[in-house]
């Protein structure tokens, strides 16, 4: 599917509208009303979206630009966002094929598989940059519940960003 510079940017702008929603959610309202600990990083369910639906070459930007406003409420740097972003974008493109999104419980378990890939990557470079991986595993037990919740809430997700993308509309034909 072709998309022009157009449709890539009002897809851009609704998806970071959402993201930064997103992100005010679960960093002053979830800790406002006393959940502190959870807070899903709904960023890489966007750039898992991206990888697995959108077929353009301006993906790497497109990455950038998610995990840069991400970064504006994080603490996670955008350049490793970024880089395994790309990384799981590229392993993406070589599976993609054989991935199959027709039901939830499919989608959930594709989710899972990358998600539980980006954590490795990124708690990885962490704990390369920091020279010591003490913290790997404390780490991925508080990154599996919310890495569960997001892969639940995946295939609805997935249908409104569909929707913000006009997805449906592109693989029936239909012009808008």
């Amino acid at each position: 599917m072709k998309y022009t510079l157009q449709d890539i940017i009002f897809g851009l702008i609704k998806t970071i509208v959402l993201l930064v929603v997103l992100e005010i959610i679960t960093t002053a309202l979830l800790p406002a009303l006393g959940i502190s600990g959870f807070k899903p990083a709904f960023n890489v369910l966007i750039v898992l979206f991206l990888a697995f639906k959108l077929d353009t070459p301006l993906l790497p930007f497109l990455i950038l630009i998610i995990q840069y406003t991400h970064s504006v409420f994080s603490i996670e740097g955008w350049a490793v966002g970024t880089f395994t972003g790309i990384f799981i974008s590229i392993s993406v493109k070589y599976i993609k094929d054989q991935l199959n999104f027709s039901s939830a419980i499919s989608t959930i378990i594709v989710v899972q598989i990358f998600q539980i890939l980006w954590f490795l990557c990124v708690a990885t470079m962490f704990s390369i940059k920091l020279g010591s991986f003490s913290n790997f595993f404390p780490m991925m037990i508080g990154y599996i519940p919310e890495s569960i919740f997001l892969s639940i809430i995946s295939h609805f997700f997935f249908k409104l960003l569909d929707n913000f993308w006009q997805l449906n509309r592109r693989s029936s034909g239909m012009a808008y």
